[in-house]
C-alpha cells in the first residue's frame, strides 16, 4: 500500500471542506423545513416522528370517541404528545436560524484558503527539491 504524500492529503482535505461548505450552504438558502430536518440532527427527526405517531393516535382516538374512557386518555395523551414535539421542533427552528450557517461557511471558508495556502507552500518546496 503506497503511502500518501503531504500535498494529496491536504487535497483531499480541501475537498472534503468544498463538500461540508456546499451542504451549510444548501442549509442557509433552504426551507425553514430543511433546516430542521437536516440542521438538526437525530432529535429533529424524532420530534418529526412524534408529530406523526400524536398525529395517528388523535385521528384514532377521534374515529373511536365512543368506545369510553380509555379513547379519552389515549386523545389526551396524543394533545400532549403533539405539543411537546411542536415545542422541541420550534427550538431546534430557532437554533437553526441562517445566521448559524452563514457562520460556519465563513470559518469553513478561512479554513479552507489556509489549507490552499498550505498547498501552495507544499508545491513550491515539492518543485525546488525536484529541480535539485
Amino acid at each position: 500500500m503506497s503511502k500518501k504524500s503531504p500535498t494529496d492529503i491536504i487535497k483531499e482535505q480541501i475537498s472534503f471542506i468544498e463538500a461540508r461548505i456546499t451542504r451549510y450552504e444548501e442549509l442557509r438558502d433552504g426551507s425553514v423545513f430543511r433546516r430542521i430536518l437536516f440542521g438538526g440532527g437525530r432529535q429533529s427527526k424524532l420530534g418529526f416522528l412524534g408529530l406523526i405517531v400524536g398525529l395517528g393516535l388523535l385521528f384514532y382516538a377521534i374515529l373511536h370517541y365512543s368506545a369510553g374512557v380509555e379513547i379519552l386518555i389515549v386523545g389526551v395523551l396524543s394533545l400532549l404528545l403533539l405539543g411537546y414535539c411542536l415545542l422541541q421542533l420550534n427550538l431546534i427552528r430557532k437554533r437553526n436560524d441562517p445566521e448559524k450557517f452563514d457562520r460556519m461557511v465563513y470559518s469553513l471558508s478561512q479554513e479552507k484558503a489556509s489549507m490552499e495556502k498550505e498547498l501552495q507552500r507544499l508545491l513550491v518546496t515539492d518543485d525546488k527539491i525536484r529541480k535539485q
